[in-house]
C-alpha cells in the first residue's frame, strides 16, 4: 500500500495503518502516514489525535534506534494524554520512554518513568497492557543493576503473559529473564574474579526457547521475535561458554551466525554477538582476537548508544586485561567505564532540566504549576547522588545495602566500612568551609578511584562516609581498608599551612545473619572510633 493513498482514510484507520506497516519493517512508509496524521492533528487542533500519532512516531524512533527523539517525543505526547485524561495512552508513552532512556544508560529516569506508568496502569481494570509495563519496569531495573527488583518484575509480567494470553507473549519477558541473569553473573565475574554456577541461566533459556515455539508477534515491534530469537540463542552459546562446553559453544556459533536474520533491533543484537564473539575468544586463550572483538563491540555501542554495552565492554576488557596481569590497562578500562559514565549522567541532568521546561511552558495556571512542584521535590527525593562530592549518597546507600543485606549468605559475604576526617572542625575552623569542601571532594575522589566499580562510595553527610564491599569478607575489606589508607596517603589534599597532612580513619564489619542497615553500620562506626582512639594513643606517645 503507499502512503499516498491513505490521505482520504480516516485518522485513527490512518495510525493503525501505519502501525502495521511498523509491523511489517516498512519504516519509510509507517513514518510518512504517522507524520500525516500528526501534521492533520496540528492543523484541526485535535490534540488528542496528535498524542496518538506522537506516539506512533516515538515507536518508529525507538524501532531504528534514535532513542533521544523518542524520549522527546514520548515526554509531548504524555502531556497531551495527561490534558484529556487519557491514563492508558500515558501509561504506554511513560513505558516507551523508559525503555529508550534504559538503552541509553539513563537508569533513574527510566526507573522512574516505568514506575510512574505502571502506577497510572494499575487505576485501570486489568489487561494485557499491565504486561508490558510490568517488562518495561523489570527491564529498566535489569540495565540499572537493581537485579532482585528486576527478577520480581519480569516474574510478574510472566505471569500476567500467562494468564491473560495463555503464555503466546511471554517470550519476550523470558528473553529479559534470561538476560538478567547473564547480567547477574557477568557483574559477580567482574566483581569476584570467577563465574556463579550457571545452573539458573540454563533453565531459563530452556523456558526462553520453549516460549519462541508458540509466540505470536508483538505490535509496534516489527521483527522482534526473530531478533529476540537470535539474541536467545546468543545467550546459549554465552552459557556454554561459561559453563566450559567450549568446543560445543564454537560449533552452535558458527550454526546461528550463518542463520542470523535480518530485523530491526538488530543493533542490539548485534552488539551481543560481538560479546559472545569476545568471550569465545577468550575461553580459548585467543587474547589479543579477545580484545579486538571487544573494542568492535564498544565502538559499535557507543555509535548506536547503547550505553549498558558499552559499560559491559569496558568491564570485559578489564576482567581479560586483569587475567592478564596487566593492570594499567585494565586500570585504563576502568577509567574509560567511569568518565563514559560521567557523561551519560550528565546526559540524563540535561534531560530532565528539558522535561521540567516542558512542564513550565504546557502549565500556565496555579494548579499545574502546583502539581509541577510536587513533581519537582519527588524528582528531588529520587536523586541519589550528594551535590558536594558527586558520589552516592544517603539514600543511594540505603537502598544498595538493603538489596545487599537482603541477598548475604556465607557464599556471598558482605562488608561495610565507616571513614571520618580525623579532626575535621580544627580545618573548617582554621582555614574555611571552602577548604574543607575540597578536602571532603577529594576524599570522595580519592576513594572512587580506589574501589571495585562492584562496591559503593557514599557520603552519610559532614566528613563521615562509607564504602560498602559486595562479594567481600572481612580479611579480604580489611586488605582493601589497607591499600585506602595507602592511596589517601598520597592524595592530593588542599594546602594547608601549618598543618600536617590529612589523616583519616577507617572501621570495617562484616554482615552477620540478622543485620539490619542500622546494626551493621553502627559496628562498623564502633570499629572506626576504636581506630581513631589507637590513632591518638600512637600520637600522643
Amino acid at each position: 500500500m503507499d502512503a499516498n493513498d491513505t490521505r482520504e482514510q480516516p485518522s485513527a484507520p490512518r495510525l493503525q495503518a501505519a502501525r502495521h506497516a511498523l509491523d511489517q519493517g516498512l519504516i519509510d512508509q509507517a513514518r510518512t502516514i504517522a507524520s500525516a496524521v500528526l501534521k492533520q492533528s496540528l492543523a484541526e487542533d485535535d490534540t488528542a489525535l496528535q498524542a496518538d500519532a506522537l506516539t506512533a512516531l516515538a515507536q518508529i524512533d525507538r524501532v531504528v534506534g534514535r532513542f533521544r527523539r523518542a524520549i522527546d517525543t514520548t515526554q509531548r505526547a504524555v502531556t497531551l494524554f495527561q490534558r484529556h485524561g487519557d491514563i492508558a495512552g500515558e501509561a504506554r508513552a511513560l513505558a516507551l520512554a523508559a525503555h529508550s532512556a534504559g538503552l541509553l544508560g539513563r537508569h533513574e529516569e527510566a526507573m522512574e518513568s516505568a514506575l510512574l506508568a505502571l502506577r497510572l496502569g494499575e487505576l485501570l481494570p486489568p489487561q494485557a497492557l499491565h504486561i508490558e509495563l510490568h517488562n518495561y519496569l523489570g527491564t529498566a531495573y535489569l540495565w540499572g543493576r537493581q537485579f532482585t527488583l528486576a527478577e520480581r518484575s519480569l516474574r510478574e509480567a510472566d505471569w500476567l503473559a500467562q494468564l491473560h494470553t495463555d503464555g503466546r507473549h511471554n517470550f519476550q519477558t523470558r528473553t529479559n529473564l534470561a538476560w538478567l541473569e547473564v547480567l547477574r553473573l557477568f557483574h559477580a565475574r567482574y566483581a569476584d574474579g570467577h563465574l556463579p554456577s550457571t545452573g539458573t541461566l540454563s533453565q531459563r533459556l530452556a523456558d526462553c526457547l520453549q516460549a519462541f515455539e508458540r509466540h505470536q508477534a508483538i505490535p509496534g515491534l516489527p521483527g522482534a521475535g526473530a531478533v529476540l530469537k537470535r539474541i536467545a540463542q546468543s545467550t546459549q552459546v554465552l552459557c556454554l561458554c561459561w559453563s566450559g562446553q567450549v568446543e560445543q559453544a564454537t560449533a552452535a556459533w558458527a550454526r546461528i551466525q550463518q542463520a542470523a536474520p535480518d530485523g530491526y533491533f538488530a543493533q542490539v543484537a548485534d552488539v551481543i554477538a560481538l560479546w559472545v564473539g569476545a568471550e569465545l575468544h577468550w575461553a580459548r586463550q585467543e587474547i589479543d582476537a579477545a580484545l579486538s572483538t571487544t573494542r568492535q563491540m564498544i565502538r559499535l555501542a557507543q555509535a548506536q548508544e547503547l550505553e549498558p554495552l558499552v559499560s559491559a565492554g569496558h568491564l570485559l576488557a578489564t576482567q581479560i586485561y586483569r587475567q592478564q596481569g596487566d593492570y594499567a590497562q585494565a586500570m585504563n578500562e576502568e577509567r574509560a567505564h567511569r568518565q563514559r559514565e560521567t557523561r551519560v549522567r550528565q546526559d540524563l541532568h540535561d534531560s530532565r532540566q528539558r522535561v521540567v521546561q516542558t512542564h513550565i511552558d504546557n502549565r500556565q495556571n496555579r494548579h499545574h504549576l502546583q502539581q509541577l512542584a510536587q513533581h519537582s521535590l519527588t524528582m528531588e527525593r529520587l536523586s541519589y547522588e550528594d551535590s558536594l562530592t558527586g558520589i552516592a549518597n544517603r539514600r543511594r546507600l540505603e537502598q544498595r545495602l538493603a538489596l545487599e543485606l537482603e541477598a548475604a549468605r556465607p557464599d556471598r559475604p558482605l562488608c561495610v566500612a565507616v571513614l571520618d576526617v580525623d579532626d575535621f572542625k580544627t580545618i573548617n575552623d582554621g582555614f574555611s568551609h571552602a577548604t574543607g569542601d575540597e578536602v571532603l571532594k577529594t576524599l570522595a575522589a580519592t576513594l572512587k578511584a580506589a574501589v571495585r566499580d562492584a562496591d559503593l562510595v557514599a557520603r552519610l553527610g559532614g566528613d563521615e562516609f562509607v564504602v560498602l564491599f559486595a562479594h567481600t569478607d572481612l580479611a579480604l575489606a580489611q586488605l582493601a581498608c589497607a591499600r585506602l589508607q595507602t592511596a589517601l596517603a598520597l592524595a592530593p589534599w588542599p594546602a594547608m599551612p601549618g598543618r600536617g597532612a590529612v589523616a583519616v580513619s577507617i572501621g570495617v564489619a562484616q554482615a552477620q545473619p540478622g543485620d539490619s542497615l542500622a546494626t551493621l553500620l553502627r559496628r562498623a562506626d564502633v570499629a572506626m572510633y576504636d581506630a581513631k582512639a589507637v590513632a591518638e594513643l600512637v600520637v600522643s606517645a
